[in-house]
């Protein structure tokens, strides 16, 4: 067993090296490929993943960066160098408060392509870029806009703009290829035409003779390399309108979209029979309603209601809390996030590494808060705390009990019940039970 340890170190380290190699030579996609491989062989190689997280914050991507540091210092808390980059980051507040506005920005970008607004969009990515001109994802996303616009020599700048960054970058030099193929099409098309042009005019400036005999011109056209390059420019760009929308749509937000429109459909579908008795109509009607709510709060959940991914911005802003040290703070930023829902591993990496290393004191220091609150008769802030101690917690019986206890004094009839049927379904044996009964069958 030790020896097989030992070989996937070894193994682990080799693919550092590796890594190393290719970053020293702006080869960015090829160390993220190897720096991964490493960590995959041994999650506790420091080196590699802290060399990960400096690799994504030369492609501007700050939040994986930090996702990477914040595990390596919570595996190492001593003798870290991760340690001095977040501090780097939270010297820094107004650059990682840049950062957090670009993401929102990005999200933006992101839907307002979904929806085949590319103007909007490329207003966006161009602030994007002049703000943080190293967010790869932003000038690719760029690039592809321009290029689905035709306009070949635009989409150039944030092509070459990434190969700056990245040299080896698969999507940018793809993105290159095509244009360069686009480009060229162009000046050999312009090129005939021209040629054409020419021995156009030749002919209607000489004279006709009488033995002069004009021939009909042909119809059939070779065709050309030109138009085949075009061709595959168009197939390209319709594959890379594809790939966005299976890319900026979340697969939960896609099947949530689905769900609704198939309930629609198929309750549409009920209602224009005209078969139904009016009374089923209208608990049809009621249920599409309750439906559609429900769907509608979902989708909100997803993507947020301005188009932004609050998910994301709510684990920067944990995040931020968190290089602070406001450990609460990040905690509480993080209690409604499903975190399946978060849109890349990185911002699933980092919620699990915070909410590891802060929601059980979290916890603690929320319930004293609502004590304090609930001795002192304030108990609008009691409710409060000890509903966000037991999300940090949900094994604190007594943040549940003192948050029924908190809207039962308020009057809040629902929602006390609410806490007190958490007791009597999660907490059976505890001493509160008899009260939490009580109370239920009462009220």
């Amino acid at each position: 067993m030790d020896t097989m340890v030992k070989r996937a170190e070894y193994a682990s380290n080799a693919y550092y090296n590796l890594g190393l190699s290719m970053a020293k030579v702006r080869n960015l996609t090829g160390a993220i490929q190897n720096l991964k491989i490493s960590l995959s062989l041994n999650k506790n190689n420091i080196d590699a993943r802290n060399l990960l997280g400096l690799v994504y914050c030369e492609m501007g991507d700050v939040v994986e960066a930090l996702s990477q540091w914040v595990v390596s210092k919570s595996i190492q808390k001593t003798d870290n160098i991760a340690g001095t980059y977040i501090t780097q980051i939270q010297s820094n507040q107004a650059k990682f408060e840049l950062i957090s506005s670009t993401v929102k920005k990005y999200n933006l970008s992101l839907k307002y392509a979904r929806e085949g607004n590319t103007d909007m969009a490329t207003i966006q990515l161009k602030k994007i870029v002049s703000q943080n001109p190293k967010l790869v994802s932003a000038q690719l996303l760029l690039a592809l806009l321009y290029i689905k616009d035709r306009e070949f020599q635009k989409a150039k700048k944030p092509v070459n703009a990434v190969l700056r960054i990245d040299r080896n970058n698969v999507t940018a030099l793809r993105y290159m290829a095509e244009i360069d193929e686009a480009i060229n099409s162009k000046k050999k098309k312009d090129s005939s035409l021209g040629v054409l042009t020419r021995k156009s005019r030749e002919l209607e400036a000489k004279p006709l003779s009488g033995n002069d005999v004009i021939m009909p011109g042909s119809s059939y056209k070779e065709p050309s390399n030109g138009a085949v390059t075009v061709i595959n420019i168009l197939v390209g760009i319709v594959i890379g309108a594809a790939l966005i929308w299976f890319l900026i749509i979340p697969a939960r937000y896609r099947g949530i979209t689905e769900e609704y429109n198939n309930s629609i459909q198929q309750y549409s579908e009920q209602l224009s029979s005209g078969n139904v008795e009016l009374n089923s109509l209208e608990r049809q009607l009621d249920e599409i309603r309750t439906e559609k709510e429900n769907l509608e709060a979902r989708l909100q959940e997803v993507s947020g209601a301005d188009g932004n991914n609050k998910l994301l911005t709510a684990v920067v802003d944990s995040a931020n809390a968190y290089l602070a040290n406001k450990m609460t703070d990040a905690a509480v930023a993080l209690i409604d996030i499903d975190v399946s829902a978060l849109p890349s591993e990185g911002a699933k990496t980092l919620y699990n590494t915070i909410s590891g290393a802060t929601m059980m004191d979290a916890s603690a220091d929320l319930y004293n808060k609502g004590l304090t609150a609930y001795n002192r008769g304030n108990f609008t802030d009691a409710a409060d705390y000890m509903v966000k101690s037991y999300k940090c917690d949900k094994k604190k019986a007594e943040a549940v009990y003192y948050a029924a206890k908190s809207y039962a004094s308020l009057n809040d009839v629902e929602n006390a019940k609410k806490y007190y049927n958490i007791i009597i379904d999660s907490f059976k044996s505890s001493r509160y039970i008899a009260e939490a009964t009580t109370y239920v069958n009462t009220n």
